[in-house]
């Protein structure tokens, strides 16, 4: 059995297997009890007939005579198809009438003796009857043997089994039916937990309501509890990150600021260009902290989804150049924002949108020029259409090698070993359009350079 196989059908197996056996059961049953009662039937018409045979016997003139005039034979033959041989002859073999060729009785006995025989290509049940007569004043003994072909019983059991097969298959369908009705009503329960489910948000881990019947209660407990230790550990997450936060930005902070005052100090020390060393690797960890605590807060189970609120990416996007306009320009490049249509609303989060725009304007500002500083201009352009609105930001670099273009993504990878960076731009790029329902696109541009396009889904 497939460890796959749905509870339904399971139930459906279970119930199906043994009704499916005991119909076959009773079919098996009732053929053999009805051919048991109808040959018991058949047997005593046949009988009743070879006894009336007995009484159309008579002497005449000394010599046996049958009156056969008013003899008939009846059967259960509802169509005609029964066939009748008889035979009437003294004891002492002399034939009175009939079909001698009818076999005799496997033995000789004073009571009716039932048999089975063949007889002119027939299957035949015969009966056998012996009874002592008087010719004149002589006494003899008659045997009386009515045969008849057993066309009648078969047409007669199997009509009865094809009337009881049909009553089977009719109440089997009916019984498949309830069975499934149960079967739905029974797993509503589970089917309300399972959609109650699907509807929350990836971030709602309240406990699900327990009043349930308590078959499923152990499951819906054991899910609250799930939730429970999911609930604790993003917030010990949450809080980790808030005490990194404190404990390392601080810290670099002031390592940067003491690095500044002692390259101030000392302009011809020896030990000024270890001092800029220091610095540059203050500023980069300073960097990278600062990426670190953002991807470790736009992880998509940390988003609270049920706190997102309608946000006017244009201004989102406004605030973005305006806050990276100032080192953009100070590296010798451009930045140029086009709106080309007015753009609606969407649901979302305006910090962290606001960081992935960011983010992406300095990853191009850094990584645009290849191993040279880059001079061109970036291009953040927002348009619309009745399903989607997309965010694209461009350069006219010198793009990507194609097949490193999938693992621009993940962490800590590096396309462009000859300018700074932590590796995490895009992987936060990622993870804040996942937590928006919106689609990452990275490719090269046909006229040369490299652009990044976020779809977000329209609300209008």
């Amino acid at each position: 059995m497939s460890k796959r196989q749905s509870i339904r059908s399971r139930l459906l197996l279970w119930i199906g297997l043994p009704f499916c056996a005991l119909a076959i059961l009773a079919l098996i049953s009732s053929h053999l009890l009805l051919s048991h009662q109808i040959n018991e039937t058949f047997d005593d018409l046949l009988l009743n007939a070879a006894q009336r045979l007995e009484r159309r016997i008579y002497t005449a003139d000394g010599v046996l005579r049958i009156n056969m005039h008013y003899f008939s034979v009846s059967t259960l033959g509802s169509r005609g198809e029964g066939k009748i041989f008889y035979r009437i002859k003294e004891a002492n073999g002399n034939m009175i009438a009939g079909f001698s060729g009818l076999s005799d009785p496997p033995t000789a006995s004073h009571e009716p003796v039932f048999y089975d025989v063949n007889y002119a290509g027939n299957e035949l049940r015969a009966v056998a009857l012996t009874f002592p007569f008087n010719r004149g004043s002589e006494p003899v003994n008659i045997e009386v043997i009515v045969a008849e072909s057993k066309e009648a019983r078969y047409t007669l059991t199997n009509d009865f089994m094809v009337t009881l097969t049909g009553l089977m298959v009719v109440t089997g369908l009916l019984a498949i039916s309830i069975a499934l009705l149960a079967i739905h009503l029974g797993l509503a329960p589970l089917n309300a937990v399972s959609q109650a489910l699907r509807q929350r948000s990836p971030n709602d881990l309240q406990a699900l309501d327990d009043d349930a019947p308590k078959e499923i209660l152990p499951l819906i407990q054991s899910i609250n509890h799930l939730m429970q230790r999911m609930k604790r550990s993003i917030e010990s997450t949450q809080q980790l990150n808030a005490d990194v936060s404190h404990q390392l930005r601080t810290p670099i902070s002031e390592i940067r600021a003491l690095t500044e005052i002692a390259l101030k100090d000392t302009p011809q020390s020896p030990v000024h260009s270890s001092l800029q060393e220091i610095q540059r690797i203050a500023e980069h960890a300073s960097h990278t902290v600062k990426q670190l605590l953002k991807y470790a807060k736009t992880r998509n189970e940390l988003v609270d989804s049920s706190h997102l609120e309608k946000v006017d990416l244009v201004a989102i996007c406004q605030e973005a150049c305006a806050q990276t306009a100032p080192n953009i320009y100070k590296q010798g490049q451009e930045l140029a924002f086009d709106l080309k249509q007015p753009i609606p609303h969407i649901i979302g989060d305006p910090i962290t949108l606001r960081w992935l725009v960011t983010n992406l304007i300095d990853n191009a500002s850094l990584h645009a020029g290849g191993s040279h500083a880059y001079q061109g201009t970036i291009t953040v352009v927002l348009t619309a259409d009745a399903d989607q609105i997309v965010l694209t930001v461009s350069d006219e670099g010198s793009g990507v090698d194609e097949a490193q273009i999938a693992k621009l993504t993940e962490r800590f990878f590096r396309h462009n070993k000859h300018s700074p960076g932590s590796g995490l731009g895009l992987a936060i790029v990622e993870q804040i359009a996942t937590a928006h329902s919106a689609i990452l696109t990275l490719s090269n541009r046909h006229q040369g350079g490299f652009e990044v396009s976020v779809t977000f889904p329209s609300t209008a």
